[in-house]
């Protein structure tokens, strides 16, 4: 009874919240990922291996500049933000002002978006993963303060085991002239 009562108040918040076979997300998440439309998915950790799957083909992986973080790198956020990070895959962008806006100024960024306990929360699911497709995220530079949405073709794209990540650009990913 409390789970049905807690999906009741979720739904009075105007979120849905459904419930299908492995096979019956994986093909909704797809459909998503391939539309504009913006929406954060819960899935099971299977459920994400098998969109992550699809989804980071070589030639994807490479389009949308997707790439292992630094030993590094995942320090530096550990240390200097609080969040553990592992296997982060980022697809950093080039600002104007010469720095670069990589996992490191994105995880920044949500803290101050969303708070350390949200950041924190999403890395630490035992089992579950968010998958957010289509995000309206929009990347600051933190040395210019900077709109980078242009200069990432449309978004950032982020993943790891312990994180869904992102999709986005779809006409990007899915351009394979």
């Amino acid at each position: 009874m409390k789970l049905l009562t807690e999906i009741d108040n979720m739904v009075a918040t105007g979120k849905l919240v459904a419930s299908a076979d492995d096979q019956a997300v994986i093909d909704i998440v797809k459909a998503v990922i391939k539309s504009s439309a913006s929406v954060s998915f819960y899935l099971t950790r299977a459920q994400a291996e098998a969109i992550k799957e699809w989804l980071w083909t070589p030639e994807r992986t490479r389009r949308a500049g997707l790439r292992l973080i630094s030993e590094e790198e995942t320090e530096r956020i550990r240390a200097e933000l609080g969040v553990e990070v592992a296997n982060f895959r980022f697809s950093p962008i080039e600002c104007d002002c010469g720095h670069t806006y990589d996992a490191f100024d994105f995880i920044q960024q949500g803290i101050r978006e969303h708070g350390l306990d949200a950041v924190t929360s999403v890395f630490s699911l035992k089992n579950s993963t968010l998958l957010q497709v289509n995000p309206k995220f929009v990347p600051i530079c933190p040395a210019d303060n900077q709109n980078l949405l242009a200069r990432s073709n449309g978004g950032i794209t982020y993943e790891s085991p312990d994180y869904g990540g992102c999709s986005c650009c779809a006409e990007v990913l899915f351009n394979e002239s």
